[in-house]
């Protein structure tokens, strides 16, 4: 059950899982819980820049006896085993407890998805706070109960489900994030709109000269995109949360991106390609194929791709020339999907339908749709 209401503008949501444990989403500040919990341990993984902007929580540690602060700079390339087991031997050094104690994760999303294992493994699983500070993060990784690693060269390879935990949610952080990172969360917008609601992807629309401003996101019209974008990732959730079903809508924009985005960061000879952009790209690629095949009428995939457009997502990256990492990509995906590929694409704007036949003749020929295109 998924119920949402609306108090004094402040949404709040809650949603059953599988676990039988609730995840409760409401806009709080971290230095209320923190000083309410003041009397168990605590400690507190931030981002360095983010703790630059909220120099009080260091006054905090100098004031609370039992509160670490501990700066934590995690990019995708130090998202690895090493980086966990790091996070892991911290939990044991401090002592941490079962259940009294109190982690909080401040940060993007990498940030979050590896404290969230550890967090899931550490005594075999602690309560953690999570408090995204970048778009990416407020719309994806703080609600989801899935936590990753990279391994071996492939995303997120090693990696559980954890429903024990709570999310701050404070759209005020938003206002320090630079427009980088602010177009990498909104390719993830772009993608849940594109896959599940012409409603938010009009509001969207509507709204492109302002999407890019951190301060747009504390006004009604950017809650409004925050709040319908968490709900659309909370239905489809609430209904598969350990993906027992390997057929989801929310894999849209995760076929074609996984091996490119990893390929981006470990390969010097191509520029990185941040995750948002990548799925972006994923997106548009998908939407070609589906017009190509006459599931898409062309007015609908113009009016996609000039939303693409407006967000500048690096479509000239070269690392898209590369086909066979495309298609090595589709290959893999295909196996995580219990052998089916099992591929969204868009019938219409929040239509969609499942392909399991595409061919990497096919693939190519869409790429050479879409550079026609742009």
């Amino acid at each position: 059950m998924l119920d949402i209401f609306n108090n004094n503008n402040e949404l709040d949501f809650s949603m059953c899982v599988s676990t039988s444990r609730k995840i409760d989403i409401y806009w709080s500040e971290i230095k209320s819980k923190l000083k309410e919990n003041y009397k168990c341990k605590q400690i507190v993984f931030i981002d360095p820049v983010v703790l630059g902007f909220f120099p009080e929580l260091i006054d905090l540690e100098l004031n609370l006896p039992h509160l670490v602060i501990v700066p934590t700079n995690i990019g995708e390339k130090e998202k690895d085993i090493d980086t966990l087991l790091s996070t892991l031997s911290l939990l044991e050094q401090e002592g941490i407890g079962r259940r009294a104690d109190k982690i909080y994760v401040v940060g993007g999303g990498v940030l979050l998805d590896v404290v969230s294992f550890a967090c899931s493994i550490f005594r075999r699983g602690i309560h953690l706070t999570k408090v995204p500070t970048t778009l990416l993060a407020y719309i994806d990784a703080s609600i989801g109960i899935k936590t990753g690693i990279n391994f071996m060269g492939q995303r997120n390879r090693l990696g559980s489900y954890n429903a024990r935990f709570e999310v701050l949610l404070d759209p005020n952080f938003l206002k320090i994030l630079d427009r980088t990172l602010i177009q990498e969360g909104l390719g993830e917008m772009f993608k849940i709109a594109l896959i599940k609601s012409e409603i938010l992807f009009d509001k969207i629309e509507a709204s492109i000269p302002n999407l890019l401003q951190g301060d747009f996101y504390t006004e009604n019209q950017g809650k409004e995109l925050l709040s319908l974008s968490l709900k659309l990732m909370l239905e489809e959730i609430h209904d598969n949360p350990e993906e027992e079903l390997l057929k989801r809508s929310v894999d849209f924009g995760h076929t074609f991106s996984p091996l490119v985005e990893m390929e981006s960061v470990n390969n010097i000879n191509y520029r990185k390609l941040p995750h948002g952009y990548a799925v972006a790209y994923d997106c548009l690629l998908s939407s070609a194929i589906s017009n190509l095949r006459g599931q898409l009428t062309d007015i609908v995939f113009s009016r996609i791709c000039n939303l693409y457009l407006a967000f500048d997502f690096d479509f000239g990256n070269s690392i898209y020339m590369d086909d066979d990492l495309m298609w090595a990509s589709v290959i893999e995906m295909t196996k995580h999907r219990g052998g089916c590929q099992h591929i969204p694409v868009p019938t219409g704007i929040g239509q969609f339908c499942f392909i399991e036949d595409l061919t990497y003749d096919e693939l190519k020929i869409a790429k050479t749709h879409l550079s026609n295109f742009f």
